[in-house]
């Protein structure tokens, strides 16, 4: 008896004693849905390692750099749903939707490409490569839509900044011209020479002649 008792007793200790788990800097108990949020993550994370081990046995480079950049961008979706945890019913949709016929491809197209047949393994190679450009498209987008509602969120409380502005009596203030970002500004550069001036061949040539 006195052996469970200790037993007992080691356990409960044991069970004070384990830090709490933690979400980026927050307690799980602390958060909403956060215990639902860290089941998400975990399984994500297991998905991801099994898929992550199938594709160190893929041969093929194309093949192989398909699977990585789909591993990557699923990635970005966990790490998003870390800071985000309200976005945890997206990933969890993506992982039970995508993440097990992710894992039986690559898990099938191992298997053929170890077949040596190498007529069935052009034919893998090609369909293998399209799922995983779809699947990667797919993270891309769910991560995409997860950062929808901070997007609505931001534009909802803009128009209510704004809203009590006016209420306030500042109905003369408008907001200033929104600058293009550096990404913009960058994608509607002119092109230019290496002196710096625009581009214009043939009125160079004009001059010449």
């Amino acid at each position: 008896m006195a052996v469970v008792l200790a037993a007992l007793g080691y356990i409960a200790a044991s069970t004070l004693t384990e830090p709490e788990r933690r979400i980026g800097k927050m307690l799980v108990s602390a958060l909403p849905n956060g215990q639902k949020t860290a089941d998400t993550i975990d399984a994500a994370n297991a998905r991801l390692n099994s898929i992550a081990m199938l594709t160190k046995q893929v041969r093929d480079p194309a093949v192989k750099a398909e699977a990585n950049d789909f591993i990557a961008a699923t990635k970005d979706l966990v790490q998003y749903v870390t800071r985000d945890t309200s976005a945890y019913p997206t990933l969890r949709h993506y992982i039970t939707v995508y993440g097990e016929q992710t894992e039986k491809l690559l898990r099938s197209y191992v298997d053929v490409e170890s077949s040596g047949a190498r007529d069935q393994i052009a034919t893998a190679r090609i369909e293998t490569i399209e799922a995983l450009q779809v699947l990667e498209q797919t993270a891309a987008g769910e991560l995409s839509r997860a950062v929808s509602a901070k997007t609505l969120g931001i534009t909802a409380d803009s128009d209510a900044i704004q809203r009590l502005a006016r209420m306030d009596g500042y109905d003369d203030v408008a907001p200033s011209p929104v600058p293009s970002s550096a990404a913009d500004e960058g994608r509607h550069a002119p092109s230019q020479t290496p002196s710096g001036g625009p581009a214009h061949q043939s009125d160079q040539k004009t001059d010449a002649q």
